[in-house]
């Protein structure tokens, strides 16, 4: 699928699994149809886009933009309702669980620290918004993404530091630091139900975490750097993808192996097999909510829409492996 004429830096099916959603550096966000892959429109055409998030109901989208912004956007027109304005590029967004309210996460850029910000979603451009909640980030250098943590009473992150921090929410302060990986965490995300949630590393790990007590439960050894990573809402998989970036891929002898979207059993943790066909870095992964498909979007601009047969979910082999 090719939509975008830059780096893909963000995908996500919507709630009912019938619609997926794309960002790029392009600064375009594509919404494409989940059945066949057929683009079904496009929201704006601004400065690069780093991440986007859509409510449960479908009916609006946020997307996070390198010029400081995040622009909130009716889905069904197309129409832009609001554009909340930011002093710096803003890295990541997520709508809370209700869609009430949503977070952003600023750079460190031009002598300022991160900040996370909580903004009411509002009706019209004329409504008046200011942030309800705002939380300065120290020492961590960029946060990389951010999710809603249980019931909506903490923000966790990930940061460049290779750590993941979770934020009280009411009282806007740090409340636990993680040391979940040597380097950089480059995503978290939740499963299908949020019970879960999973990080993907520099390091080359990933690892699965409780989203009640942000324990590590399980973690899945790669070697490659991960930029990538999604859990299956039907099988006990998780999806893992990266690669080298941009720049070392030319400078190095690699070879589109290194780009491939493995998958691994989430609980006994080894590796069940591989998906060739991007010519770059993976860069995002999401599951469809009935865990029969998967999208992934890379450093070359293409998206991938994977359909699961069903031999996939019929196998046994990987049980009978540890018997």
């Amino acid at each position: 699928m090719k939509g975008h004429d830059r780096p893909i830096t963000s995908v996500q099916y919507n709630h009912d699994g019938d619609l997926i959603f794309s960002a790029s550096k392009d600064g375009t966000v594509q919404v494409w149809s989940a059945e066949n892959g057929e683009r079904m429109g496009t929201y704006g055409e601004q400065s690069s886009c780093n991440g986007i998030s859509i409510n449960r109901e479908s009916t609006r989208m946020i997307s996070a933009h390198g010029a400081g912004a995040v622009d909130l956007w009716e889905v069904e027109t197309g129409k832009k309702i609001k554009s909340y304005k930011h002093e710096v590029s803003v890295r990541a967004v997520e709508f809370s669980e209700g869609g009430k309210t949503f977070c952003s996460v600023t750079d460190q850029q031009l002598g300022f620290n991160p900040f996370i910000h909580i903004y009411p979603v509002v009706n019209s451009e004329d409504d008046p918004v200011r942030p309800t909640c705002q939380i300065e980030v120290k020492n961590v250098g960029r946060v990389l993404k951010v999710i809603w943590g249980h019931h909506n009473q903490s923000l966790v992150t990930a940061n460049e530091d290779g750590t993941i921090r979770i934020y009280d929410t009411e009282r806007a302060v740090e409340i636990n630091t993680i040391r979940a990986h040597e380097k950089q965490v480059s995503t978290i995300q939740h499963d299908f139900y949020k019970v879960l949630y999973i990080s993907a590393s520099k390091d080359g790990t990933a690892k699965l975490w409780d989203s009640r007590t942000n324990d590590c439960i399980k973690t899945y050894e790669v070697v490659r750097p991960l930029n990538a990573c999604a859990i299956s809402p039907l099988m006990n998989h998780v999806i893992l993808g990266g690669g080298e970036s941009a720049m070392d891929v030319t400078l190095s002898t690699a070879t589109t192996e290194q780009f491939k979207v493995r998958f691994y059993h989430s609980i006994l943790c080894h590796e069940l097999g591989s998906v060739l066909g991007h010519f770059g870095p993976v860069n995002c992964l999401d599951f469809s909510p009935d865990g029969k498909s998967f999208i992934s979007g890379s450093e070359d601009g293409f998206l991938r829409l994977h359909f699961l047969d069903e031999s996939y979910f019929s196998r046994t082999d990987e049980l009978r492996a540890f018997k």
